[in-house]
């Protein structure tokens, strides 16, 4: 069974949903925790809006990340393969997920709206609002882990690497993607706010060494587009490598749990 049966007893509603959660949970580093709610009007409006913004975001911002795990994804899943996500946000993952598979998948905090949109369009789907560094699920129980730009947002991060080595089969492949906080583009913008963890590409390396996690395969993508400040926030980008670790936007490897 690849369907992984949260230990909590606790829900929340979400339009015809039940959501399960671990009561309790705080806040992350300049985050919030829960259900993020939006009003009745604001869910129609974003639901019209999302496949427009979504085509953004996946041509020019960070789509070529999604696309580069979704490539590790289909490398490394089976047909016994017991998937967990972790901080799955908008959960655009899923669609990397063979259809007779569970998607589980966890995060600290998750919009009202991604969870309607998420589970009325797609089956298979079994979230929990938990932290990282409390996995509400067994010992030895998900065979493939993946997280995608998240590592650098948790202040507790040996915890949540212990909790990730705790919740996984021996053997089991963690894939997984950071950004290059030491990129240049944040010399020209400045560093990001809700980033605590820093990390160069073999020093991430030596530090999941230290949590029993072997390296596999890594590799480092994407090239900002310097558009001025005043333009706009968001940082565009495409996927190209360079040579030199500066010019690369984030970080991406694959990790074999050892037991």
């Amino acid at each position: 069974m690849n369907k992984i049966e949260w230990q909590t007893n606790t829900y929340e509603t979400v339009g015809e949903y039940q959501v399960p959660y671990v009561p309790n949970i705080t806040g992350g580093y300049n985050q919030g925790s829960g259900i993020k709610r939006n009003s009745k009007s604001k869910l129609i409006l974003k639901l019209t809006i999302w496949p427009i913004l979504k085509l953004r975001n996946d041509l020019i911002v960070d789509g070529f990340i999604e696309r580069e795990i979704g490539k590790l994804i289909k490398k490394y899943i089976t047909k016994d393969t017991v998937f967990l996500e972790i901080g799955c946000g908008d959960m655009s993952l899923k669609r990397f997920i063979p259809s007779n598979l569970w998607y589980n998948a966890l995060d600290l905090e998750l919009s009202d709206f991604h969870i309607i949109r998420t589970l009325r369009n797609k089956h298979n789907v079994n979230l929990v609002l938990a932290s990282a560094t409390e996995i509400p699920t067994p010992d030895n129980t998900a065979s493939l882990i993946v997280s995608t730009e998240t590592f650098e947002h948790i202040p507790e991060i040996d915890k949540a690497m212990q909790e990730l080595h705790r919740i996984a089969i021996p053997d089991a492949i963690l894939i997984c993607s950071i950004p290059n906080n030491y990129c240049y583009k944040y010399k020209k913008k400045g560093p990001h706010r809700g980033h605590v963890n820093n990390w160069r590409y073999e020093e991430f390396i030596e530090y999941m060494k230290s949590h029993h996690l072997e390296f596999v395969e890594g590799f480092m993508k994407g090239k900002w587009i310097p558009f001025p400040l005043w333009m706009t926030k968001t940082s565009y980008q495409v996927p190209i490598s360079s040579k030199s670790e500066c010019y690369n936007t984030n970080f991406f490897y694959v990790f074999k749990v050892s037991k």
